[in-house]
């Protein structure tokens, strides 16, 4: 039974979300062009889903559960099929000792209640949710329960070695298919599809922790391996060697590029995917999370005409965010940008952008050597990773060019060492360079369910810190149990840590005197910058993330 569209909207009313005179007018087009109110209500009245599922939910004395970030048991939704839960708009969400909570857009819809009741055998406690939440929900936890079905159905079908390229259709397509997208709905920077004695394991890498999210049984390994395989153009008979390739697909209207790897195990093939959301909005060097000394020193390196900006940090550690950032704070009609990526991660608007290849010859280097025939104000080479690429590039610094570009090292002052074994001639390269950034990305605490500390002696003997490390006498920590807005982990979205090192003439000395990097780093303290893990502990005392985090991100 449903209830009646005008019930909903005197509710509104009488939450004062809508006017009468709105709601006779809303009536009136539903009375002309049909619909449900409530899609009347949102589509031409500007009201939002979420406040019609929370009035409707207060008026009945229901929960509202925000499917967003509700993490969903996935045994539960799979007792829905995928296509009842749409005609439907509802999901089952949870099991509650012996009930089961089914989030629904109409929780009056008995009709629904008393079929899950019958086709569970659990008691139901409907909850409230949005047709769009349930709607994602769906997509998320019951096409890849869907998948898996077909999967076991036809597990006798499957070889374990030589299968044939799977047809779209066919279950294990749906399920690497739903991995993919379900990735991207999570915000997910990396997949990891590792097969193992057990069955084949799927990772993903959220604000750069891995969880894992399903298992496939071992059944499916070949068929996954292949199917991605196909997607990335890689060699699918080649199963001993390492492969990379890409794949470029549109995931729920978004274009999506992704980078592919392969690894021979003796369970089979480890598949990473690295997943680079080139339509996404790059974040300018406000957005980076620098203190507001580090903000303006890093605009003054930008500022200058010439010279070699250099972020460095492990893999993941967000140079490329920075690189961008800077680019887009540089960006302007005056100036010519042009950029040498591998791939290209970010669009931006007034740059001109190309993509290494190294495999027909276009190599960081070699376009590197064109890019300076094209009158550019200023250069960005995604990273420094051979000899040949960061003399060009050294050199290019010295000729008026503003060069940025990445190199992996752990810290600042490690970079000027990283140059001598890429055999940079230490008197090019102390002329050339401004400043090195070193950086790293903590997880931000979240603000729904962080708790307070307090600053002890006991607490910075267990965190090995002395007196004076924290500018606070009150911090916080993750909640211990999480909360559904951070999926239970106890942080959302992650911030930058940074050691910004200058080219002081003290530095150029020790380096051209081919001085350890641990001189040059007192050098550079003794000069005020400041070192990651400070830069790391005054956001803890700023209650941005925890000291948990510093300990796991910098040592």
């Amino acid at each position: 039974m449903q209830y009646s569209r005008d019930r909903l909207g005197e509710l509104l009313v009488r939450a004062d979300v809508i006017t009468e005179e709105q709601l006779e007018s809303a009536l009136a087009y539903q009375r002309d062009h049909g619909g449900k109110i409530g899609q009347v209500l949102v589509s031409s009245f500007d009201v939002q889903e979420e406040t019609i599922a929370q009035v409707l939910a207060g008026q009945k004395g229901l929960e509202y559960i925000n499917l967003m970030f509700h993490t969903v048991d996935r045994d539960a939704a799979s007792l829905m099929p995928s296509r009842t839960a749409l005609r439907s708009h509802a999901i089952p969400v949870e099991f509650r000792g012996d009930t089961l909570v089914l989030a629904m857009a109409n929780p009056l819809d008995i009709e629904t209640i008393d079929g899950m009741r019958l086709r569970s055998g659990f008691e139901i406690l409907p909850a409230v949710s949005t047709p769009a939440q349930i709607e994602y929900a769906i997509e998320k936890y019951i096409a890849s329960a869907d998948a898996f079905e077909g999967i076991v159905a036809e597990d006798h079908a499957i070889p374990a070695e030589d299968i044939d390229v799977p047809e779209d259709d066919a279950p294990v397509v749906r399920l690497v298919n739903q991995i993919i997208r379900e990735a991207v709905l999570d915000s997910a920077s990396d997949i990891h599809i590792e097969p193992g004695p057990q069955g084949v394991r799927v990772r993903y890498r959220v604000d750069g922790v891995l969880h894992e999210v399903m298992r496939a049984p071992s059944s499916a390994r070949s068929g996954m391996t292949s199917r991605v395989k196909v997607m990335a153009e890689m060699d699918i008979s080649e199963r001993r060697r390492p492969q990379d390739g890409r794949i470029q697909l549109s995931v729920n209207d978004r274009l999506i590029d992704m980078r592919v790897a392969t690894l021979p195990t003796p369970f089979g093939e480890t598949i990473v995917i690295r997943i680079l959301n080139s339509e996404a909005t790059h974040q300018t060097v406000t957005d980076l999370g620098m203190s507001a000394a580090h903000r303006a020193q890093f605009e003054r390196f930008l500022s200058r005409p010439y010279g070699e900006i250099l972020i460095s940090g492990p893999t993941g550690s967000g140079k490329s965010t920075t690189l961008y950032a800077g680019l887009t704070h540089l960006n302007s009609p005056t100036r010519k940008i042009i950029t040498i990526e591998d791939p290209i991660e970010y669009q931006i608007d007034g740059i001109t952008q190309m993509a290494a290849h190294a495999a027909i010859g276009l190599t960081f280097a070699n376009l590197l050597r064109t890019v300076l025939r094209a009158d550019p104000d200023v250069v960005m080479v995604g990273e420094i990773r051979d000899a040949e690429t960061a003399q060009i590039a050294t050199r290019a610094a010295l000729t008026g060019h503003l060069v940025l570009s990445s190199i992996h090292t752990n810290d600042a002052p490690s970079a000027l060492t990283r140059l001598s074994d890429m055999e940079v001639a230490p008197f090019v390269a102390s002329s050339a360079l401004i400043g090195i950034v070193a950086q790293r990305l903590v997880r931000k605490l979240c603000p729904a369910c962080k708790r307070e500390v307090q600053v002890t002696g006991g607490l910075l003997i267990q965190w090995g810190l002395r007196p004076g490390d924290l500018s606070a006498t009150t911090i916080y920590a993750p909640g211990e149990e999480g909360c559904n807005e951070c999926l239970g982990t106890g942080y959302r979205g992650r911030l930058g840590v940074f050691e910004i090192m200058e080219m002081t003439p003290e530095i150029e000395r020790l380096f051209l005197a081919s001085a350890p990097s641990e001189e040059m780093r007192v050098a550079a303290l003794a000069s005020g910058m400041k070192t990651l893990k400070q830069d790391a502990l005054d956001k803890v005392s700023a209650g941005l993330t925890s000291l948990e985090e510093v300990s796991r991100v910098v040592a």
